[in-house]
């Protein structure tokens, strides 16, 4: 699907920061993108335009603008992706793209012969001794190349779980960080492959070839992204630019990453192992590893010269001024997949029910008088740990709710354009569908009103769906880029958040018009209703590179935000459990949730879960708390849900359920959770 597209005089005054073989590169000032905090603008030398596949080229932002705003988040915290085509002003000729610029963190104060200068952190800095990392003054530990190797293993990961292949690895399209963590980042993202297409022809930096080992190997697969980062471990741990020999391999390291060392070089593509299965060995050689910066060796043998790659990638992605270098931290463990969406909170048997961006948090119903946490017994069992069937629904399912009066589970089918109704007896599915849902998100239940509302990112509206008869029979303009939406029934109100507009949208669910549009946080994804205060809290997830680590609290009656609560790295969902006054934010990228006192408005506990948490729905009666874990697809930590004792604030047992796990709810009549599983196009169903 061809995304929309720029023209070169809507990105402003052009400044030109880098030239390479393919193209220009340019400030784009004019130039606003949802997922990044600064653009800029490549533009295609004359003579490299007749090569570029423009189809496979407008592929890129139209794949990106297909992914749940996390999940293009968290892409775009790795990868410099092509986000919007650019043309002519005077014609339809695209002459390059707009892209996230290179965030702070990827530039290093290097000292050269004259002075200490700013440069991009290119990779290729890292290959050599220490003494050459002595003299530019880079604090390389030990512990820093594996954690380095680790993100790098981890990014690789993720981009061929979305069926990219980088072709040209290479340390010079590659970044790394070392303050205030250890990351990697990708630029020259137009000469990757994606679903086996390329914007042009292939082609391997000296030195970087894998048909050096196998000549009549096909460039750009996983297979060939194996083997260069089999050369990537090799080098950086070995300090030298150009090895292929895994003897060179230092003795210390351990001998689960020299074993994978070995088989990654292997000429025989099926035997290389694949980047995921890198994690553990260099995750725990970290945990190992000296965090001391060595000092300069007695030169006895001259460092091999690097030799540049060839000027085939095109410019570098340059970016904002860089910030200054903070001092070495303590060693982490592996950090937490970053990134992702949120969920409904449904609740039957009394007025509030609320949805979070795309993902659903659900609660049950529960009396006025809320004590303590754990001040009294649960009312029910909790809802047994097994998943019990699993229903086909539509292409990228999002966002989930229950209604009770209709016995009916309603989901989002974000790429679909759909919402599915299952019945949740007979699990019978009917699909609706409307000219203005694209794009749909989230979904709360009005059940006293007998109402669905459905946020549609794509068109900056919400859906009204006659839950019984189950046509379409409004929609409401709101802001842009609407995501999230949380429903008080008695107050005949809804709250949207406009994920980029930094505003959240006051819906009079009885007139159905925006009586009320108020600033919050930036990026506001999750949010949901305290039914005791009628108190909204709103979680604000940031762009990539500022992030915001907020929730905002919004006082209905005077339409405006009375607190900020600050809370882990990216908060994405949030569920309110009236008995205990409490609610519940997912951090995606910490791996967490953040416990707050809804009196105090404070937080209490911060508990580790799974891999990029995302959705979250409260069993009140069950006291129990469930999280979507949308990260890796990892055997240990991916395609889970997490259980949390709200009395003990406990994580138990993780349930395992479908490919990418994304919005969660609680059926309270049913005692049943349902999840989306994003990849998989299904819905899991826990429960009896």
């Amino acid at each position: 699907m061809t995304q929309q597209r720029v023209k070169v005089g809507q990105l402003g005054p052009l400044t030109k920061l880098a030239s390479g073989g393919q193209g220009v590169v340019y400030s784009a000032p004019g130039a606003r993108m949802r997922y990044a905090k600064a653009v800029v603008y490549k533009e295609y030398k004359p003579a490299v335009l007749p090569s570029v596949s423009v189809d496979v080229l407008d592929e890129m932002p139209a794949y990106l603008e297909s992914l749940p705003f996390a999940e293009g988040m968290d892409l775009l915290s790795r990868v410099a992706w092509p986000c919007r085509l650019v043309e002519a002003d005077n014609s339809t000729q695209v002459t390059g793209f707009v892209m996230p610029a290179i965030p702070d963190e990827f530039f290093i104060e290097m000292t050269m012969s004259s002075a200490v200068q700013s440069k991009t952190a290119e990779f290729q800095h890292l290959l050599n001794g220490d003494a050459f990392l002595a003299r530019r003054s880079i604090p390389l530990t030990e512990r820093h190349r594996y954690e380095l190797l680790a993100d790098a293993a981890e990014a690789l990961t993720i981009l061929h779980r979305h069926h990219i292949a980088v072709g040209d690895l290479s340390p010079k399209n590659l970044l790394f960080s070392l303050q205030p963590d250890r990351k990697v980042y990708f630029i020259d993202c137009d000469a990757m492959r994606l679903r086996s297409r390329s914007v042009s022809a292939q082609v391997e930096t000296p030195d970087w070839e894998v048909r050096v080992i196998n000549p009549g190997e096909e460039l750009a697969t996983d297979r060939s992204d194996a083997y260069k980062f089999g050369l990537l471990v090799l080098r950086l741990l070995a300090g030298d630019q150009s090895t292929r020999d895994p003897h060179r391999v230092p003795a210390a390291v351990p001998s689960a990453v020299r074993v994978l060392v070995d088989a990654a070089l292997s000429a025989t593509p099926g035997q290389r192992p694949r980047p995921a299965d890198w994690l553990p060995a260099l995750t725990d050689a970290a945990t190992q590893a000296t965090t001391r910066t060595p000092s300069p060796p007695p030169r006895t043998t001259r460092t091999p010269s690097w030799r540049g790659p060839a000027p085939t990638g095109g410019a570098g992605t340059p970016v904002l001024p860089p910030a200054q270098v903070a001092p070495p931290r303590p060693a982490r463990r592996r950090p937490f997949y970053r990134r992702i969406s949120t969920r409904v909170k449904v609740i039957a048997g009394i007025a509030v029910v609320l949805v979070i961006v795309g993902l659903l948090t659900s609660k049950t119903s529960g009396g006025n008088n809320p004590g303590p946490a754990g001040d009294r017994a649960p009312a029910v069992a909790a809802i047994p740990a097994t998943v019990t069937s699993t229903i086909a629904v539509g292409a990228q399912p999002w966002g989930v709710a229950v209604d009770p009066n209709t016995e009916s589970v309603f989901v989002t089918n974000s790429a679909g354009n759909s919402v599915s109704v299952i019945n949740t007896r007979t699990s019978a599915a009917a699909s609706v569908t409307a000219p203005g849902m694209v794009k749909p998100a989230a979904v709360a239940i009005d059940a006293a009103a007998g109402i669905a509302y459905v946020t549609n990112a794509g068109s900056g509206s919400v859906s009204l769906i006659n839950t019984r008869s189950r046509a379409v029979v409004g929609s409401i303009a709101v802001g842009a880029g609407p995501y999230g939406i949380a429903v008080d029934s008695a107050a005949r109100t809804a709250f949207v958040t406009n994920f980029e507009a930094n505003t959240v949208s006051v819906i009079d669910t009885g007139a159905r018009v925006v009586t009320a549009t108020i600033p919050v946080g930036s990026h506001p994804y999750g949010v949901a209703v305290d039914p005791g205060t009628r108190g909204v809290f709103v979680a604000n997830a940031g762009p990539p590179g500022a992030v915001d680590h907020t929730v905002s609290v919004i006082d209905p009656v005077a339409s405006a935000v009375v607190a900020t609560i600050n809370v882990g790295n990216q908060p994405w969902g949030v569920a309110i459990d009236a008995d205990t006054r409490t609610a519940y934010v997912t951090n995606h990228a910490d791996g967490t949730v953040s416990v707050i006192d809804i009196r105090t408005r404070a937080v209490t506990a911060t508990l580790r879960v799974g891999l990029g948490p995302v959705g979250v729905a409260v069993d009140q009666p069950g006291r129990t708390v469930y999280v979507t874990n949308h990260g890796l697809d990892d055997a240990r930590t991916g395609n889970t849900i997490s259980s949390i004792d709200t009395r003990t604030r406990k994580a138990g047992n993780s349930i395992r359920v479908g490919a990418r796990p994304h919005g969660v709810v609680v059926d309270p009549a049913g005692r049943n959770v349902y999840v989306t599983n994003f990849t998989d196009g299904t819905l899991s169903v826990i429960g009896d």
